[in-house]
């Protein structure tokens, strides 16, 4: 069973939209070291927004699988549906800050995962495309860390 999952989400999805609009209102601006280190901490936001993403969309896929689902399941899935509800950001901020699509691939995922008329296979792909891309930005981060 999940426990709170729209807190957290919530969290991260306002952190996210406030960091990308004050990554925009710099973009003409001289960089100093303030600025530097409030894009970390929105790079920072955006990578436990996709940690958590990581764990939650598959757990979603698994649950529209089952057949029959208890009062349990359906809960977990209306938790998930209302948290992916109120998603409003703007999938530019990835783009801009990481050079990738990542936020479109989250947002694809969940839409074809919920979509009852699409196949398990597209559900499938659609999942894995988010999985792969978090695994390579995955990499890039230990990579960053190292140096």
């Amino acid at each position: 069973m999940i426990h709170q999952p729209n807190a957290l989400f919530l969290r991260y999805y306002m952190k996210l939209n406030a960091m990308y609009m004050r990554f925009e209102s710099f973009r003409n601006k001289q960089i100093n070291s303030e600025i530097i280190q409030q894009i970390n901490d929105g790079l920072l936001v955006m990578k436990h927004f996709f940690e958590l993403n990581q764990k939650l969309l598959p757990i979603y896929f698994e649950l529209n699988l089952i057949k029959i689902k208890s009062a349990d399941d359906w809960q977990d899935i209306y938790k998930i549906n209302s948290v992916f509800d109120s998603y409003n950001f703007d999938v530019n901020a990835s783009r801009v800050l990481l050079n990738s699509e990542i936020l479109d691939f989250i947002q694809h995922a969940y839409f074809t995962i919920q979509n009852e008329a699409n196949s398990l296979s597209e559900k499938k792909e659609a999942l894995d495309i988010f999985m792969n891309e978090y695994d390579k930005l995955k990499k890039n981060w230990v990579s960053v860390n190292a140096n």
